[in-house]
């Protein structure tokens, strides 16, 4: 190999691990390899490994090949359900998968490869783990011809680090998600908190939301996707979920999930949230759940004040009396402590919390969320 060539080597191996570090990167690395490779489009697909729903990240393709992949082409593909017996690192001579007649018949050949220039496909697995799988994927023109040795042997030698930049990439990913979502404070509130895509399918749950899910009354999963579990609540959470997602006009609300009785129903708030990068796609619709147990409120909002505020047992029993509007009275008779004692955690609860005054306390504790409410 001469000297300038393997100057483009290296200097495409380096592009390759910034852009592990840094995804908005991927389009111009997906461009370099196309040439590296003398091909025509390029792509990356990502496949949720439980669900199979797919997305890609392309380029030298038309303009809405990524979004008709997403939301149809990725079920006509008839290589995934190959791919998926593939552990990392496999080159990919796509006539090794399947008979190439096949392949030319299929609707996926027709209707999406050959208008975006990937009839001759070559590829290497980048991963193959339990929740996810990446393929990078170099196409030429149906009149251009099939990849030579020689391309594959470039592939052979610049898919080891692929590979290692896909391991990279997924480490931090799922870093990025716990970090997006402040997950160890997340875990640390009463209520129960999910994380979820447009689709219902759940990124976080904190270990209350899991408590629920577990008992799969007013809540359950299905697959990996959250899901109401009374029919007739299915649609509505649904739809919640989904215009808060994808942050329509309407975006998210709240509504109740019925439960059997005694149980009252959950009370259920959904909110657009944004996380900022996976593995190669920007800015990932999802939403943020909060699920409240009306029967476990009392505790749960003075828990909730606790962590807030550091304030003890006693000072959170004062301080929810206080924004029910029941007065000292009613904690002195509640706790069984004289009304000096109560004034005293009174003033305790003032300071910690910077108030001075009731009503001040009240509208604080009102703003703290509505799951601190009774």
């Amino acid at each position: 190999m001469s000297e300038a060539r393997v100057h483009d080597f290296d200097r495409l191996v380096g592009q390759v691990y910034d852009a592990a570090l840094e995804p908005g990167r991927w389009p111009q690395v997906l461009e370099a390899l196309s040439d590296f490779l003398e091909g025509a489009a390029t792509k990356l697909t990502f496949q949720n490994a439980r669900t199979l729903r797919s997305e890609a990240s392309s380029v030298r393709m038309p303009p809405e090949a990524d979004l008709t992949y997403a939301q149809y082409y990725h079920k006509t593909n008839v290589f995934l359900p190959r791919v998926a017996r593939l552990h990392a690192g496999t080159l990919i001579p796509v006539w090794n998968l399947l008979p190439r007649e096949v392949y030319q018949r299929s609707e996926f050949y027709n209707d999406f490869c050959r208008p975006g220039d990937m009839c001759h496909p070559i590829g290497v697995v980048l991963a193959n783990e339990p929740d996810m799988r990446v393929v990078f994927t170099c196409g030429r023109a149906r009149t251009a011809g099939e990849f030579e040795p020689e391309h594959l042997d470039r592939l052979r030698r610049i898919g080891p680090h692929l590979v290692r930049a896909a391991s990279v990439r997924l480490r931090l990913t799922r870093s990025d998600i716990s970090r997006n979502a402040n997950a160890e404070a997340l875990n640390r509130v009463a209520q129960g908190v999910l994380i979820v895509a447009a689709n219902g399918d759940i990124l976080f749950a904190n270990r209350a939301a899991e408590a629920l899910l577990a008992e799969a009354d007013g809540i359950r999963t299905e697959k990996t996707a959250l899901r109401a579990s009374r029919p007739a609540d299915a649609a509505q959470l649904q739809r919640l979920i989904a215009t808060a997602a994808e942050r329509a006009d309407a975006a998210g609300g709240v509504m109740a999930l019925g439960r059997p009785g005694p149980r009252r129903p959950l009370s259920v708030l959904v909110a657009p949230l944004i996380i900022e990068s996976t593995w190669f796609v920007t800015g990932r619709p999802a939403a943020i759940v909060f699920v409240a147990d009306p029967d476990s409120a009392p505790r749960t909002a003075q828990d909730q004040l606790r962590n807030l505020y550091r304030l003890t047992p006693a000072e959170a029993a004062v301080a929810m009396a206080i924004a029910r509007g029941e007065g000292l009275q009613a904690v002195v008779d509640e706790l069984d402590i004289s009304l000096t004692t109560a004034r005293t955690h009174l003033q305790h609860v003032f300071e910690k919390t910077e108030t001075r005054r009731q009503a001040e306390l009240v509208r604080l504790i009102a703003a703290s969320g509505p799951y601190v409410r009774q």
